[in-house]
């Protein structure tokens, strides 16, 4: 017999929601500018060795508020299991984006990561993700370059509501992570010096190869290390994980 969510599972997920809807909504406030968001992901992912895999999410992005834009994401990624605690990262991530009422961006960034990660109590996984990126964005109707150097710092958990083990086919869990990026190059008009991002939602593990997510994003920017923030996104973002290993 399948497990499934029980009237105790739902009640806590929807009392969890409901927390994170009145904690965006006294944050959003203070608010100067806001967008709403979709973010559909399709992210694959193979085996290459014993410890070697290649993670590429395929991304597309869409601002549906004013200024609207829509953003193609190509995310490979190659990672190395140092550890059981531990991996490593790194890959070229390509980024296009149509801004309609400006000139289109297209944007190389190389990245490399270190990612630390544990097995705590009744299944949770727990992770704390660093990358470095290095961006290229080239303004494809004047052809000027940004180059930039940007890191950022993804602390989170993965628990299990209806089994003890992620791994176990039919599982329902949460998502909760929260992610700080910093610009190091503190001249270059990127439209933000530093960003939060909070992440919050359910997901179903199919089986061993299909997953799907649909997560809750609230991100918030500011362009100076001294000023509050002057922007605030919400997000809604699907995610279709296919795992060949």
């Amino acid at each position: 017999m399948r497990p499934r969510l029980t009237a105790r599972h739902w009640r806590c997920l929807i009392a969890f929601l409901a927390f994170l809807s009145m904690t965006r909504a006294a944050s959003a406030q203070t608010s100067i500018a806001e967008t709403n968001q979709l973010w559909f992901d399709y992210e694959p992912i193979w085996p290459l060795s014993k410890r070697w895999i290649l993670d590429w999410d395929n991304g597309t992005r869409f601002i549906v508020t004013s200024p609207s834009l829509v953003q193609l994401r190509l995310q490979p990624t190659m990672e190395f299991g140092m550890s059981k605690w531990m991996d490593l990262t790194g890959g070229v991530w390509l980024i296009y984006t149509n801004k309609f009422e400006a000139a289109d961006l297209f944007e190389t960034r190389p990245i490399v990561g270190i990612r630390l990660k544990q097995n705590a109590w009744r299944g949770i996984k727990l992770s704390n993700y660093f990358r470095a990126e290095y961006r290229i964005r080239t303004d494809l109707s004047g052809g000027e370059t940004m180059r930039a150097t940007r890191f950022r710092n993804r602390i989170g958990g993965v628990a299990p509501i209806n089994n003890r083990n992620l791994s176990d086919d039919n599982t329902w869990y949460v998502v909760v992570d929260t992610e700080r990026f910093w610009q190091r190059d503190v001249n270059v008009d990127d439209g933000f010096l530093s960003r939060q991002r909070f992440r919050a939602g359910i997901g179903r593990r199919k089986n061993s190869t299909w997953s799907y997510e649909l997560l809750y994003i609230y991100q918030r920017s500011k362009n100076t290390a001294t000023e509050s923030f002057v922007t605030f996104d919400n997000i809604l973002n699907f995610r279709v994980i296919q795992d060949f290993r």
